[in-house]
């Protein structure tokens, strides 16, 4: 009986993951804007906390003083790129788009180092650089891409990750 009901909560997770993951596809600067909003308020709030609990372990911690000024640069920070949300999210578009860069530099290093050892090196290298042109689109189209880029990755993660969620559940309710 138990099994039975874990399937079922998988199964609702991977309906409500699959339903908000169409939902920030279908709304793709929505959401990009709320996540930039959601990291300035995570800055705001972690340099508020990070320099409160630096002056009040003064006694205990060497150089507070300069956790106390690393929490202000945070928290300011916060609050202006709360300001500026466009400017928010072209950093954090930028970032993601070198990461796809980077990232695709390591796996096609990978790929060529391991392609004696590995059956389908190749297959490797060809994620990577399709990974590389992701990167590039993300980049040379800003300022445009930074309204749209984190709606669809974080719709296509959520709607991928239920619908993986939604098959487990069926496909186990038929094995037991």
């Amino acid at each position: 009986m138990t099994e039975k009901r874990f399937l079922s909560f998988v199964l609702v997770e991977g309906i409500l993951l699959t339903a908000l993951g169409l939902c920030m596809l279908l709304l793709p600067k929505i959401t990009s804007i709320t996540f930039g909003l959601m990291v300035c308020l995570c800055f705001i709030i972690y340099g508020i906390y990070k320099s409160i609990n630096a002056f009040l372990m003064r006694n205990y911690i060497r150089h507070y003083l300069l956790n106390i000024i690393l929490g202000l640069i945070l928290a300011i920070s916060g609050v202006i790129l709360f300001v500026s949300p466009m400017f928010n999210l072209l950093i954090i578009t930028s970032i993601i788009g070198i990461y796809f860069i980077l990232e695709s530099i390591s796996s096609m290093a990978f790929s060529i180092q391991n392609r004696k050892t590995l059956y389908f090196w190749w297959l490797g290298f060809v994620i990577a650089v399709l990974q590389f042109l992701l990167g590039l689109i993300i980049i040379i189209g800003l300022p445009s891409t930074a309204l749209w880029v984190l709606g669809v990755l974080a719709g296509i993660n959520f709607l991928s990750a239920g619908l993986a969620l939604i098959s487990m559940s069926v496909a186990t309710k038929y094995v037991l």
